[in-house]
């Protein structure tokens, strides 16, 4: 008997192995596991901007928006508790900045992202309007060379010049 059948009975169980071990570390994700979006299916006004602003204080690696665990979890809900009394976006923030620090915030006071981002905005549309202009000057090139065409030919202009390149290739096409 071969070891085919054996290698195929070793491999499905490794698979089977494989499964369970992914499916219990699923189940015990715990602090990073997916938000559940039954407590936070009531659209609150601001809530979402707010919480882009705003670092998860578990791993300070993603902001509140995309990040899943029970203690971002808990300043999502306390965030739209908070807006839904009337409490402004700034007045929030500002007490999570003293509670946890302004290491808190996605983007902290005097960072320089926020100019790169201006700056890009202001290059990308300069780079459009160039381009613009660029196409627009082509067109009316374009445009030019064929009248130019079209009143050379009404004129009767005679044949461009042949040079010595074309009378070698038509001698060429002869001997063919």
């Amino acid at each position: 008997m071969s070891n085919r059948p054996r290698a195929l009975a070793l491999a499905l169980a490794g698979a089977l192995a494989l499964a369970l071990a992914s499916g219990r570390a699923r189940a015990g994700e715990g602090d990073h596991g997916a938000a559940t979006k039954a407590d936070f299916s009531e659209p609150v006004e601001g809530a979402v901007a707010l919480e882009g602003r705003i670092r998860a204080p578990c791993c300070w690696n993603q902001t509140l928006d995309i990040h899943g665990s029970e203690s971002a979890n808990e300043l999502r809900r306390e965030i739209r508790r908070r807006l839904k009394a009337g409490e402004s976006q700034d007045a929030i923030q500002a007490d999570f900045v003293r509670r946890y620090g302004e290491k808190i915030l996605a983007v902290p006071p005097g960072n320089p992202l926020k100019d790169v981002g201006v700056i890009l905005s202001l290059l990308f549309g300069a780079s459009g309007v160039g381009a613009l202009f660029m196409l627009a000057r082509w067109r009316k090139r374009t445009l030019a060379d064929r009248a130019a065409e079209a009143s050379a030919g009404k004129k009767g202009k005679k044949k461009p010049e042949r040079d010595a390149f074309d009378d070698q290739i038509d001698a060429e096409l002869e001997k063919l």
